[in-house]
């Protein structure tokens, strides 16, 4: 009740236009940083933290638009989100959707969920990767996984 008298469950349209607009100046930035100054180490570093920091944002952007918490009208929900994850990211709202569903079907369940499905590279928790490793299962040294994290993650 208290949350709700706040307005705390009232979005904030300028904030989310904002974020936006932040968001495609930093993707404009960073071509621009490339475009001008060419592709030397000092500009590619800098328009690859650009564009890590707008891809960042875009993902969690995307992902409130993705759970139609916006707008009141789902449709407008629907195209900001997948402008948002199309054309800024790069990836499929249809597949985000898919594997976001089956996240909140089964959160943090091992075999269930996608988000912490990651048998290829890595094994979450504290006695699946030890066991995993000297098991030899699957295909890495789990239990040395602490070690390549590093380097793959």
């Amino acid at each position: 009740k208290t949350a709700e008298d706040m307005n705390l469950f009232e979005s904030n349209h300028l904030f989310f236009f904002l974020l936006l607009a932040h968001i495609i100046v930093m993707e404009i930035i960073a071509w621009f940083t490339i475009s001008y100054f060419g592709n030397g180490w000092i500009p590619t570093l800098m328009t690859a933290f650009i564009l890590a920091t707008s891809q960042a944002q875009a993902g969690w952007l995307q992902h409130d638009y993705g759970h139609l918490s916006v707008y009141k009208k789902s449709t407008w929900n629907h195209i900001v989100h997948k402008f948002i994850i199309g054309h800024l990211k790069g990836a499929s709202a249809n597949w985000w959707n898919h594997r976001h569903f089956q996240h909140h079907a089964k959160p943090n369940i091992f075999s269930k969920d996608p988000d912490v499905n990651m048998l290829h590279v890595f094994v979450l928790g504290e006695r699946q990767p030890v066991e995993y490793g000297k098991k030899k299962l699957k295909y890495l040294p789990y239990n040395h996984q602490h070690e390549y994290f590093f380097l793959i993650g």
